[in-house]
């Protein structure tokens, strides 16, 4: 067997069981930690796909600067939480419904790393000779990321400065709040 397969499968009952304990959570502290490990699992998803440029930005947006954003937004919300009981059942049927039908799309994908594939008859040849000839850098992975895919990595970069600078934020005006209920309680005293 494909090890490949098997290490696919594995991450993919982490990610199925992670989906199912977010269900059943009613947590939020949890639900954070659970949303972060689900970022990784993807990212190493990606990076059994070779799609190491995503996989870094996942486990660096997705399981870093989210969690760090909602660990800092929950000082602002209340400590006891409320014992609201719904029902989880037309969440997860549409979640199993979609993902039915994602996978049931998936089968008529190429297979990975297929030399008959599309991608690679006519857009790769082009990539690496347009890469060597036309923008002169000796580096593929380089040249598609800094030229052809200029627009797509320009915006990634705006979205993780974007994220920092609102974690930042989050971040100041909490140690606000903490200045602000010190001032109070020395007054009071």
């Amino acid at each position: 067997m494909n090890i490949e397969l098997i290490i696919n499968a594995f991450l993919v009952t982490l990610m199925l069981g992670i989906a199912m304990s977010l269900l059943r959570t009613r947590s939020v502290i949890f639900t954070v930690i659970l949303t972060s490990a689900y970022s990784l699992i993807a990212a190493l998803m990606f990076i059994t796909l070779d799609a190491v440029d995503v996989a870094f930005t996942e486990a660096a947006v997705g399981a870093g600067i989210s969690t760090i954003l909602f660990l800092a937004a929950m000082a602002y919300l209340p400590r006891e939480e409320e014992k609201r009981i719904n029902s989880q059942l037309i969440p997860a049927l549409s979640c199993i419904v979609l993902g039915a039908i994602l996978i049931w799309c998936s089968f008529d994908l190429p297979e990975i790393g297929l030399a008959s594939s599309p991608i690679h008859l006519h857009l790769a040849p082009d990539y690496i000779i347009g890469s060597k000839n036309d923008i002169g850098i000796p580096n593929v992975v380089t040249s598609i990321l800094a030229s052809y895919r200029g627009y797509d990595t320009f915006g990634e970069v705006i979205v993780i400065f974007t994220a920092g600078i609102a974690v930042l934020t989050l971040l100041q005006n909490v140690k606000k709040d903490k200045k602000k209920i010190k001032k109070k309680v020395i007054k009071n005293v």
